[in-house]
């Protein structure tokens, strides 16, 4: 009979991890849709700061292709913070 698997430290800290983010985001958004106006603002808010993070995702996935690398982000940085 083969041996269940077992969660390692690490399986557990990204459930943890997950949990905490995940709770942090329905209770924003509850305190969110409570001070807005209207539903029409709390709705378009949503939508605004999805378009923003879709634009950063793309960023981020165009500097990937630029620098292919695994730390491609930091070589990015890298370059444009050294002086010439």
């Amino acid at each position: 009979m083969p041996d269940k698997p077992k969660l390692k430290l690490f399986d557990l800290t990204m459930i943890v991890v997950g949990l905490v983010i995940g709770m942090g985001i329905f209770r924003t958004a509850a305190t969110a849709a409570n001070a807005a106006i209207t539903p029409g603002i709390f709705f378009s808010a949503w939508v605004a700061g999805g378009i923003i993070a879709l634009c950063g995702a793309l960023t981020y996935a165009e500097i990937g292709s630029v620098f292919r690398s695994s730390a491609g982000i930091i070589k990015y940085l890298r370059r444009v913070t050294t002086p010439p």
